[in-house]
Parts: structure tokens; C-alpha cells; sequence
């Protein structure tokens, strides 16, 4: 069997000496030469003199670079013939990046603030610091509904600290809505919002609390996959009624589970400021209350205050980030907008409100080799390539440990949310996610080779690798992933690889999935989907097929998944799409909105309660089914019992494959980060 070879072997060997050196210190001078004897003081001054070559190394040593206005690179920073600019650490991880200002001196907190909260403790042990007396800039304002804030934050060491809360651990619920503030279902699970909806209070808990202040609330408020934190605004003492301030794009309550429990958690309350690590930023007065979990004398506190990406550049070609530690921004650590041949190498990224790196349009850039750890949102948004034109983007995401994500925002919190057109997704070691670990969406893209677990945490109805609602996303390939030990929460609960919405077109090959989730395969009524010589191990539901397309939906209703606009925007009909994608250009001729077409062979069943599970509406001659395979865990004395957290010793399964004549070996040894370095031998060997 050949391999495709991976494009970015080559640049994770790169040493990224380029033209000059320019050394950069915290204890340099911008007057000096910027020589490693004489360096300079600031990452500015160093761009300002390679600026003008287009191309030269920034070497920084090690310490701490605050970037308060951010870094911002474009084209007058590279040129397309260069060899572009590198700015790396002297030390790996050495240097640091950051959006943050440490904080110099506490107080203890004054008797009259002391009193408002609830917690006795805390009383003593909380810590007050005058932000604005330290000549910390005026903090910004949370706005009143977000998914992530992106607004300043405190970290401790190199921890985030948490935003004083109630309950401290899990959540609370409520069951009874007073005012759902929207319609019934209109359309699918869609409703007409009227205005800001109400609940009654599980307990009198929030009669504490000054809601003035400003308290959110973060939780399900209508269905498990729809999270958002709202701004209160008024709490009735007597009624226990709570009113939201503004509306959530679902009303207050699941309309089609009457008197269901919704969870949620209260942040950013001063009263609850009530265990070591919570804090309260006191946004009008510039204050801050910690209660730190350590001395403050031995650790450093810090607070967040680069609103916008640290690191930003523009139209640049040939720009590489190595080595460094990108963390404690607001906002996201590196965004890359239309540039080429560009990398981010080895760095480890953490901390940031909202999201690790993202990179939208241009050709040829790479996240490889980096941690990315404890963002707000995602880890990594890739987009790129032309999908009208199926012109490749050749951005890839690749040999990452990507894990603890979704601070803030769960249904976002994902690994990679990847899009537009031939990119691909490898080797990533992806865990701990609210939501699933890989969001992919468009064309001709490879996610392959990728180790996942401890994902779906928080979400129902969700999928390890998710796409869906697009008949023409098609041409992309889910192959050799290694999916185990995820949670499978109640309602839909998860799947390992959940094609959604009549997604189609699309090629699922040789994963294996080992418990946790419920389903191995959920395909949502989508079309000429083609999965063959995956091994379901443990699972509730091996492939479930349903017939979603015809119930409630017409295909360019307002408020509908608009599948056939999606084509035609693309010119699904011209000759290239034609040629590409022939069974696209049918679709409307023979019952557009049934699962017609998908081809299942070669798949391996063991100990699956339901291999299949075909939905009501789903003919099983629609189904291509073709040598699949199904046994019990007693056929296997080395398989271990997924539920009680064992590891699967991936090695064994040539033994299950071999049963069945025509399996396509699984290329196991090279599944995840470490199998990189399996594969470059294997490349040179061919």
C-alpha cells in the first residue's frame, strides 16, 4: 500500500535560518546593534529591520514579550520570492509571547466589600488589586450574550483562573420556564423568538446576588447542542422568577421535551468569589478580587489585556513562528489571513479567550508539531482553497496536541474546524472537549491518522468528526482514526463520525472506534457516502442510517438547510462540477431527500448490541451492503473492556482483520503524533 506523502515532512526539519539574524532580549536595548552580544529590547524593532530585506531570523531569548498592540506582520513584512522572516526562541518554549501584565501588589479585601460575599472563608483569604492605580488600561465590558467573551481574564502561573462561579463544580438546572420567550417549533427545531425569556430558580440561591453587576448565566437553554452564556436581567425574591436580558436563538425551554432539565452554571458573580482560584474583575472600578490558590508572593498573577490576536499577519509569504509559547491573550494567539507557504512550528499555545490559530485563505500553510492547550473556543480554524473552483488550499494541520479546549465556549471547543477546499487534518492527538474534536466542512479534504478521546464531554447529539447540512461537501476522506473513551451523553448522545443533515458524497475507510460513543456511524439521511473496512468495537450502534431529509424539510424553505442553493451557488451543474461529482449532478432527479446511494462494505462489528440500525423511512435496498463482518468479544481473548477504561493495543487487530477476506490493512503504527516519524521511514523505504 502507498501512503500519501505528507507535504510538511520536510518543513518540520527546517532549520529557518534565513538571510540575517536579529536577536531580541528583555533585557536589551532598541539602541543597541541586535547582535546575540548587543540584542535588541523589542520584537518591533527587530521586524522594523528585516522590514526592508523581506526575509531575516528573529532570534528571542528567553523571558517574557508583552505585546499589549499585538504583532502585526503584512505585506511589506516578506516577499513572494523570499525566504521570508522566522521569529523562534533561542530555548524551545523559551520565549514567550503574551497578551497579559502581571499584577504587582494585593490587599486584603476591605470590610465593607467582604460582607457581600456568602462565603465566610473567603472573607479572609480573598485579595483585593487596584488595576487602575497599577496604570492597567480601563477593563472592557462583557458583552451581554457570548459563546466566548474574548475579554481580559486572570491567570496564575500559567493557569487560567476561573471567573467566580456558583455551583464551584458541575451545574445546577431548572425545569420550570415561566416565559420561553419563543414560538413552538416552526420549522425542524427552529422557533420564532419573541424576546428574553424567563425560568423560576431552582432554590433561592441568586437572592445573594447583585444582579446589577452583571451575572451570566451559561447552560443549555433549549437543546443539548446549543449553548450560550445570557446576561440576568432581574431575579424576583418571591416568585424565584430569573429574566434573561437578552434572547437565546432558541427560547428558554425544549419545546419538544416539556419540563426537561436544563443545565447551567452562574459566572462572574462577586458573592460566589468563594474557593481558591476564583476571581472577580470589577470592570467599572478597575479592581481586582482573587482569592489565589498559592502564595502570590512565589507565583505571578496576571491579567489579559491584548483584545485582538497576538501575532497577525496579512498577504505575508514564507513567515515561520517556532518554538515559542503563545498565551494569555484575550482573543486568539496567531491568525493568518491570505498568506502562503507560512507555518507555525513547535509552539505551544495556551491560555487564550477564544482560540488557538487560525488561518483563512491563502495556499500551502501549516500548524504542525504544536501544543494548544486551555483556549476558550477551538484550537484551530483552517480554511482554504476554493470550493467553486475545487481549486486546493494545501493547508494542513498536522501532528498537534490539541486538548483541555472549550473554556467558554462548548459547542465551539473542538480540536480543528476545518473548511474550504483540499486540506488536510493528520496525526493529531486530540482530548478533553466539551463539544467533538474535528468540525470539517467543503471539499476534497483528508483527515486521517488521528488519535481522539475524552470528547463530547458536555454535548448530546454531536460527532467526534462532524460535517453535515451541504449535499455538495463532497470528495472528503475520514480514514485511519483511532476514536475511544468518549463520553455518550443522554438525548442523540455522540457518534464517532456523525455525517449530519443529508451530508453526502463523502468516504469514511478504516477507522476504529472502541466504546465510549453510542454510535459508530450516524448517516443523517444523507447520499453516495461510501464506508468500508472500519472496526466498531463495544458500541451501543455500529451504522445507523435515517431517513431525516423528507421530515419537515423542502429544499430552499427560509429557515431549511437551503441544499440545493448550496449546489447551485457553486455551479454544481457546470462541466467541472459535472465531471467531479456525477451523481451531484442527478440528485434532484430520483427522491432527492432519501439516503440513497451509500455503500457499506468490509466493515468489522465486535460486540456491537446493534451493528445496524436502520430508522423508520429507510429501505434496506437503498443500502449497498457488502461483506461485513460481525463477532462477539469472546473471538478475541486480547480485546479489553472498554467501559472499565482499558487501552485497546491497536497491534492485536491484525488478528481481527485477518478473518476477513479482502479487509484492507489499517495502517495502525502510524495513527496519531508519534506515528510521523513511522511514516517518513515508510516513504523513504518507497
Amino acid at each position: 500500500m502507498r501512503f500519501i506523502p505528507l507535504a510538511c515532512l520536510a518543513l518540520t526539519a527546517a532549520t529557518g535560518l534565513h538571510g540575517q539574524h536579529v536577536h531580541v532580549s528583555p533585557a536589551g536595548n532598541d539602541q543597541n546593534a541586535g547582535t546575540r552580544e548587543e540584542p535588541f529590547a523589542s520584537i518591533g524593532k527587530a521586524l522594523a529591520v528585516t522590514r526592508d530585506a523581506g526575509q531575516g531570523t528573529i532570534w528571542l531569548g528567553e523571558g517574557d514579550y508583552y505585546v499589549g498592540d499585538g504583532i502585526t506582520l503584512d505585506t511589506s513584512s516578506s516577499r513572494a520570492d523570499g525566504e521570508g522572516i522566522v521569529i523562534r526562541s533561542e530555548g524551545t518554549h523559551k520565549a514567550k509571547i503574551t497578551g497579559a501584565r502581571r499584577v504587582s501588589s494585593f490587599e486584603p479585601i476591605a470590610s465593607s466589600d467582604a460582607e457581600r460575599l456568602i462565603s465566610e472563608d473567603a472573607r479572609k483569604h480573598v485579595l483585593v488589586a487596584d488595576l487602575k492605580a497599577q496604570g492597567f488600561p480601563a477593563l472592557g465590558k462583557m458583552p451581554d450574550k457570548f459563546r466566548a467573551p474574548g475579554v481580559e481574564e486572570v491567570i496564575f502561573g500559567d493557569m487560567p483562573m476561573q471567573s467566580a462561579r456558583w455551583p464551584n463544580e458541575g451545574f445546577t438546572h431548572f425545569t420550570e420556564v415561566i416565559d420561553a420567550g419563543a414560538s413552538d417549533p416552526i420549522h425542524w427545531v427552529t422557533r420564532e423568538v419573541y424576546r428574553p425569556g424567563s425560568f423560576k430558580f431552582l432554590n433561592d440561591r441568586a437572592k445573594h446576588w447583585d444582579i446589577t453587576r452583571g451575572v451570566y448565566l451559561h447552560g443549555f437553554w433549549c437543546y443539548e447542542w446549543a449553548d450560550e452564556a445570557l446576561k440576568v436581567a432581574s431575579y424576583d425574591a418571591e416568585t424565584r422568577e430569573l429574566r434573561f436580558a437578552v434572547k437565546h436563538g432558541y427560547g428558554i425551554g425544549n419545546p419538544r421535551r416539556k419540563n426537561s432539565k436544563r443545565q447551567f452554571y452562574a459566572l462572574n458573580v462577586f458573592e460566589e468569589l468563594d474557593q481558591p482560584g476564583e476571581y472577580y474583575l470589577d470592570r467599572g472600578a478597575n479592581k481586582l478580587y482573587f482569592w489565589p490558590p498559592n502564595d502570590i508572593t512565589n507565583t505571578p498573577v496576571f491579567v489579559s489585556l491584548r483584545r485582538g490576536p497576538l501575532v497577525t499577519a496579512t498577504g505575508v509569504s514564507n513567515l515561520v513562528l517556532q518554538d515559542l509559547v503563545l498565551e494569555n491573550g484575550c482573543g486568539w494567539a496567531v491568525q493568518l489571513k491570505g498568506c502562503t507557504s507560512s507555518r507555525v512550528d513547535n509552539c505551544l499555545v495556551r491560555n487564550m479567550g477564544l482560540g488557538g490559530i487560525r488561518c483563512s485563505g491563502g495556499t500551502d500553510n501549516h500548524v504542525i508539531g504544536c501544543e494548544i492547550t486551555r483556549t476558550g473556543s477551538r484550537a484551530v480554524a483552517m480554511s482554504a482553497g476554493d470550493r467553486k473552483s475545487l481549486t486546493p488550499g494545501k493547508c494542513s494541520v498536522v501532528g498537534n496536541h490539541l486538548h483541555h479546549l472549550g473554556r467558554y465556549d462548548w459547542g465551539g471547543g473542538r480540536g480543528v474546524t476545518l473548511g474550504g477546499c483540499g486540506n488536510r487534518v493528520a496525526h493529531n492527538h486530540i482530548h478533553h472537549c466539551p463539544t467533538g474534536g474535528v468540525s470539517y466542512g467543503g471539499n476534497e479534504h483528508v483527515l486521517e491518522l488521528n488519535e481522539i478521546h475524552d470528547v463530547c464531554i458536555l454535548y448530546s447529539d454531536v460527532g467526534v468528526f462532524y460535517t453535515g447540512r451541504d449535499w455538495a461537501s463532497r470528495g472528503n476522506t475520514v480514514r485511519w482514526n483511532f476514536i475511544h473513551s468518549n463520553a455518550n451523553n443522554h438525548g442523540t448522545g455522540s457518534q464517532a463520525i456523525y455525517l449530519d443533515d443529508c451530508d453526502s458524497g463523502d468516504t469514511v475507510v478504516g477507522n476504529i472506534v472502541f466504546g465510549g460513543v453510542g454510535r459508530g456511524i450516524l448517516l443523517g439521511g444523507g447520499r453516495d457516502n461510501t464506508i468500508q473496512g472500519n472496526i466498531f468495537i463495544d458500541l451501543p450502534k455500529g451504522i445507523h442510517v435515517d431517513a431525516r431529509g423528507p421530515r419537515g424539510i423542502t429544499l430552499d424553505k427560509p429557515g431549511s438547510w437551503n441544499l440545493k442553493a448550496k449546489c447551485e451557488k457553486l455551479d454544481y451543474l457546470g462541466p467541472l462540477w459535472r465531471e467531479r461529482y456525477p451523481r451531484l449532478a442527478t440528485v434532484l432527479d430520483n427522491d432527492p431527500l432519501m439516503p440513497m446511494g451509500n455503500v457499506m462494505r468490509d466493515n468489522i462489528f465486535i460486540a456491537c448490541k446493534k451493528p445496524w440500525a436502520l430508522s423508520k423511512g429507510v429501505k434496506p435496498e437503498w443500502l449497498t451492503r457488502e461483506n461485513n463482518h460481525e463477532f462477539a468479544t469472546s473471538d478475541f481473548t486480547f480485546l479489553p473492556d472498554s467501559a472499565a477504561g482499558a487501552t485497546l493495543d491497536l497491534a492485536k487487530l491484525q488478528e481481527v482483520w485477518s478473518r476477513v477476506p479482502g479487509f484492507t490493512p489499517i495502517p495502525v503504527d502510524m495513527i496519531g503524533p508519534e506515528g510521523l516519524g513511522t511514516q517518513a521511514a515508510k516513504l523513504q523505504q518507497e
